[in-house]
């Protein structure tokens, strides 16, 4: 399995195990009737990180959390799952899945989205060496 496949399926792994409150809750595409709150594995890229002796990329990929908006949720419950997101994946890495540098996230974000619930964003980046590419 390449790079940006095996760390998408270990993102998913991981924040399975260690966020509560999403359960099982984390695909790689949702559908209209998965239950708030939830997340989905947006868009990624790669920039090369090759230096003299090892071959290598910086993936990011982003993390998508979707939650319940409305009066009674409110941006205070997505900063919460937000942050628990971020804590399952910053400095975290499946050695076993990718060889890889322990992931940091980058940038943390919640908003308000136009469908009505609102919609958080972490960004992790993860350099992968030769032997997961």
């Amino acid at each position: 399995m390449r790079a940006g496949r095996a760390l998408r399926r270990a993102v998913m792994d991981r924040l399975i195990a260690q966020v509560p409150d999403l359960g099982e809750r984390v695909y790689d595409k949702a559908t209209e009737t998965d239950a708030y709150p939830y997340v989905t594995l947006g868009p990624s890229y790669w920039t090369d990180a090759s230096v003299e002796c090892v071959e290598g990329r910086t993936i990011t990929l982003q993390v998508d959390v979707w939650c319940s908006g409305g009066a009674a949720a409110g941006k205070g419950n997505a900063e919460d799952v937000v942050d628990d997101v971020a804590t399952a994946l910053n400095g975290w890495m499946d050695q076993g899945a990718l060889t890889a540098h322990p992931a940091r996230v980058t940038m943390v974000r919640v908003m308000d989205d136009p469908s009505g619930c609102v919609h958080g964003v972490v960004q992790v980046e993860v350099m992968a060496e030769a032997a997961s590419i």
